[in-house]
């Protein structure tokens, strides 16, 4: 392997600056309304990248040109000829280039989306780079379609010249698409000269066995800068050919044929290469449809499914324009060139041309006086001019046919006819009379005349004329004048001819069987058609409506074809929003027009705005105007921009902004050339206050007593005015500051939380966001029970037992009500409904899962005293709570009516005053009646109550301190009576037992905050 010689210093540096200037763009970088996919191909003349347009997402193939093109105006305008060249191709290995312009500075074309894998990934999925190739099948496949494909763009006159392995790609049916066709050539040898001494890739690449670069390809003729042209396409697909199927690149210096390397394929494979690496491009396969017929023998079995798939690729590629130009007969030169008879076929033309004679029916006829001569045979001498001339001489018995220029004849007596025939002469007759005498041989000279004529053809000026003779021979004879004639003395030979007149732009016209005749001048009419001509009409923007003479033909780009040549017609433009435009052309035959007609003006008016601020505090106009900005609908205007003179017309939606102040947004009529005005009131704009909560607290925020939305970028509020924040943070004490900012001001609050303090003994306690209300029951002591004189005393209120609290606890100030029950348990079992009213219809072991979650909402929140849990009271507790500290039958008294509590009747039952019966049926709303002591409500009557003690037919009798709960038993004690129930079975010692798994509607339950207790 050559060693490869590190470059000096300053050239990495230069190549290191060309390579951020010639930068490939990363994935989702934005390029124009396009956002990057991936960098298909980073090559040498140009960038390939899968671009999505940024709004509709739509997929399409960019080549971005190296940043040497930049300002090459002529450059683009060959790259736009090339676009509307190969709009007109019709072959699907060529992707249709969709437009050509300049985006960031770069000019770039964009190509119908190209999908696949590059050939250097399809061949490193499918060979092995530098030791096994992809197979001698798939390698006639990708060449045949390459050669079919370039040999198609030859014909049309365009090549390729730089087919870097990249930017082939092979699709998943196998088919190939490739881009870069015509950009060497648009570029101009300048500019390319200028990209390869530019360029940081090497000229060998023997180390990337996997990839072929620009300059592996290239041929010897176009790596040393003579003369080249589109032969260079078949060397570089030869190249990539031997690559595919060997594996390896070819070493010209040391090669090896093919046959070499690879084993059990065809030695035809190395004719195929060898003619494709000829170095002398005259040795080289002419075209590409030579290349696949020398493909074609590649193929063992020439009739297979590959060497159909060639022959499909040669019918495709039609007969190169130039030699279609020349007519007919160059036509079938050409096919008979391919077939491999071009050397003997123009040897023959050449022969042909040569031996064109005149045919004519017209004789020259002269008699001859008596030849005499001795004996019975005449020796007879001929001399004929020209010396090709045919010779016959016919007699009574005799006809000799003479080829000869001389010759002497021994010949009868008699009459004779002699005919003498010549290429491009006039026949002549000669009539001979041969009689007996003596002496020598007798001599005849005839010397023919050419057969020269005259011949004038009118037609259109500047008008080609050419003939074809009998033998298909074609023959250019000249040029028509400046009136359309063109004339011929004694420049053809008389005959019978085809006449071909052609003229750019106009349709050929062949005269069949036109009569040249002898002696006189062949006038021949030959009047042209023009060919209809193509307008492309084109305005920025697009989608301008084109009428021509008053017509409207469609909306811009616009490609007008089959129009009339040789008017005059008047186009015009129109778009919404714009200012009409319209220019006279004139359409020459055939010519395609590419009528610009640049940039269409808006329909534009001036928009003068006055300015006037508000709100306190505000600054001189003058101090705003460096800042302040027009925003006319999504365009933005410097104050005082000259841009605001000329405004697109229409409703405009009109906006101040600076960065202490704002308007609102006005709509303003823009007439054309007319001139608007607006006055602006801008106020300050709002300040904002940014909220640092610790944690993941989630926060409701009132302002001036209006809740709020918590955003993450802050809260706005008025500018120069002072504002009442209100911070309010489940399980926290609620927060207030006062903010008074200026425009445009922004201020963090750092949130410091504090925990909402649970329940002090000696103070009342409500539950926070619950409500659950409780009062502060004091340690102490009572009689449990009722004593014997009691009225409507039964055994199980006694005996009377002395109970003391060493410990004071809370008493839920209410019975628990059903929106309270609702909140917490999710829903609501009672019967009389209202959120008001305490919940019914609850077993004792759902009230006591109310408490349970009660208390763990609160242990959560860090409010529960230590040692208290919330739980249903038990009897002594209730009792207690309920007497508070009174030793009659009730609370409030030793009698009692419908008045004091929601229960029936009277108490004592023979009292003959009090309300018997309470207002309404079943349940009443909590807390209507007077509440005792503790200040506890209902504790006679309402519902009856559970505790957590097992029902006893009696009570204990001993002196209790702090008694536990009852634990044994199968019914559960309720107190205080409910709505149904008499006076008397609501008083203080009331004692009721229930099964736990009861439900009434009148029974519900009290809540206590109290000592933990085994149960």
């Amino acid at each position: 392997m050559a060693h490869e010689e590190t470059p000096p210093e300053s050239v990495i540096a230069a190549q290191k600056r060309e390579q951020l200037r010639n930068r490939v763009l990363k994935t989702g970088e934005s390029f124009g309304n396009y956002r990057v996919v991936k960098c298909m191909c980073a090559g040498l003349l140009a960038h390939y990248y899968h671009m999505q347009h940024i709004r509709d997402l739509h997929d399409v193939t960019v080549g971005i040109f190296h940043h040497r093109t930049e300002g090459n105006e002529k450059f683009f305008k060959r790259l736009e000829v090339l676009q509307q060249r190969i709009a007109t191709f019709d072959h699907e290995v060529i992707p249709k280039v969709r437009d050509c312009t300049k985006i960031d500075d770069r000019y770039c074309v964009f190509l119908d989306p190209v999908q696949g894998q590059t050939l250097s990934q399809y061949f490193e999925a499918n060979g092995t780079p530098g030791r096994q190739g992809i197979g001698a099948k798939a390698v006639i496949r990708i060449i045949a379609q390459m050669l079919g494909a370039l040999g198609y763009a030859h014909s049309q006159g365009v090549d390729h010249r730089d087919l870097d392995s990249d930017l082939i790609y092979i699709q998943e049916d196998g088919s190939v698409r490739f881009l870069g066709l015509g950009v060497k050539e648009a570029l101009g040898v300048e500019l390319f000269e200028s990209i390869v001494s530019a360029s940081v890739s090497p000229l060998v690449s023997s180390k990337t066995l996997g990839r072929l670069n620009s300059f592996d390809v290239m041929s010897p003729e176009y790596r040393s800068g003579v003369s080249e042209d589109a032969r260079v396409d078949v060397y570089a697909v030869g190249y990539i050919g031997y690559w595919l199927l060997t594996g390896r690149k070819p070493q010209m210096a040391k090669y090896e044929p093919p046959t070499k390397i690879v084993d059990d394929i065809s030695p035809n494979w190395n004719e195929f290469f060898e003619k494709c690496f000829e170095r002398n491009q005259n040795q080289r396969y002419q075209s590409c449809k030579v290349a696949l017929l020398g493909l074609k023998g590649t193929d063992d079995e020439p009739q297979s499914e590959g060497g159909g798939f060639i022959q499909r690729q040669i019918d495709r590629i039609p007969v190169p324009r130039k030699i279609v130009e020349r007519g007919e007969m160059a036509t079938r030169i050409y096919r008979l060139f391919l077939i491999g008879l071009v050397g003997v076929t123009m040897t023959a033309i050449c022969a042909s041309f040569l031996s064109v004679s005149y045919t004519g029916e017209i004789d020259y006829h002269r008699e001859v006086a008596q030849l005499a001569a001795a004996g019975d045979r005449v020796d007879l001498e001929l001399q004929v001019q020209p010396s090709v001339a045919k010779v016959e001489l016919i007699g009574y018995s005799q006809r000799f046919v003479i080829t000869q220029g001389a010759v002497n004849l021994k010949v009868q007596p008699g009459d004779y006819k002699l005919r003498v025939s010549a290429p491009h002469h006039v026949d002549e007759i000669v009539r001979v009379r041969i009689a007996k005498g003596d002496g020598p041989a007798q001599q005849l000279e005839i010397e023919l005349k050419p057969a020269w004529t005259d011949i004038a053809i009118h037609t259109e000026p500047g008008a080609s004329i050419s003939v074809v003779d009998e033998r298909d021979m074609q023959v250019e004879l000249g040029i028509a004048n400046e009136s359309g004639t063109f004339s011929l003395n004694k420049g053809i030979f008389a005959g019978t001819y085809q006449v071909l007149v052609e003229k750019p732009g106009y349709q050929r016209k062949v005269l069949e069987n036109q009569s040249i005749e002898f002696g006189t001048v062949s006038e021949i009419d030959a009047p042209l058609i023009p060919l209809p001509g193509t307008v492309l009409v084109e305005t920025e923007p697009a989608g301008a409506t084109i009428t021509i003479n008053d017509i409207e033909l469609g909306q811009t780009p616009l490609s007008l074809r089959d129009v009339i040549p040789g008017d005059q017609y008047l186009v015009v433009a129109r778009l919404a929003g714009y200012r009409p435009l319209g220019r006279r052309i004139e359409v020459k035959p055939g010519a395609e027009l590419r009528l610009d007609l640049g940039k269409l003006v808006p329909l534009s008016g001036a928009l003068h705005v006055s300015v006037q601020l508000v709100g306190a505090g505000a600054p001189p106009l003058s101090d705003l105007y460096a800042d302040l900005e027009v925003l006319v609908d999504e365009r933005s205007y410097a104050w005082g921009d000259p841009a605001l003179e000329s405004v697109p017309a229409g409703e405009r939606r009109v906006q101040l902004q600076h960065p202490l102040y704002i308007s609102q947004e006005y709509t303003v009529g823009i007439e054309d050339r007319g001139s608007s005005q607006v006055e602006v009131i801008m106020h300050p704009r709002p300040a904002r206050v940014a909220l640092d909560i610790p944690g993941q607290l989630e926060a409701e925020v009132r302002i001036d007593g209006n809740v709020v939305p918590l955003i993450a970028g802050g809260i706005q509020i008025p500018a120069n005015q002072e504002v009442e924040f209100e911070l309010r943070i489940r399980n926290y004490l609620t927060m207030l500051r006062v903010f008074d900012l200026g425009p445009n001001e922004s201020l963090v609050w750092a949130v410091e939380p504090m925990p909402i303090p649970g329940p002090t003994p000696e103070h009342s306690w409500t539950v926070p966001y619950l409500g659950i209300s409780f009062a502060w029951v004091p340690a102490g002591q009572f009689q449990m029970g009722s004593p014997l004189f009691e009225h409507a005393r039964l055994p199980n209120e006694g005996p009377q037992t002395p109970v003391r609290f060493t410990e004071g606890y809370w008493a839920g100030v209410y019975e628990v009500t059903q929106a309270q029950f609702a909140e917490i348990m999710g829903r609501n079992p009672s019967k009389f409904l209202g959120g008001s009213r305490p919940v019914e219809n609850v077993s004792w072991q759902e009230a006591r899962d109310f408490c349970d979650l009660l208390t763990d909402f609160e242990r959560d929140a860090g409010r529960l005293p230590e040692g208290y849990v919330y739980r249903l009271p038990s009897e002594a507790e209730w009792e207690y709570a309920a007497r508070a500290g009174s030793i009659t039958p009730f609370s409030f008294g030793d009698e009692a009516d419908a008045s004091l509590g929601h229960f029936r009747g009277v108490y004592p039952r023979d009292r003959q005053d009090g309300l018997r019966a309470p207002t309404g049926y079943g349940t009443s709303t909590v807390g209507r009646y007077q509440a005792n002591a503790f200040g506890l409500y209902d504790v006679h009557g309402n519902v009856r109550e559970w505790t957590l003690d097992r029902y006893n037919g009696r009570l204990d009798g001993d002196s209790l301190v702090n008694p536990e709960p009852r634990r044994e038993g199968k019914r559960i004690t309720v107190r205080g009576g409910g709505w149904e129930d008499s006076a008397a079975r609501v008083r203080s010692s009331v004692r009721d037992e229930v099964s736990p798994n009861v439900t009434s509607n009148a029974l519900g339950f009290r809540v206590v905050l109290a000592p933990v207790v085994s149960f």
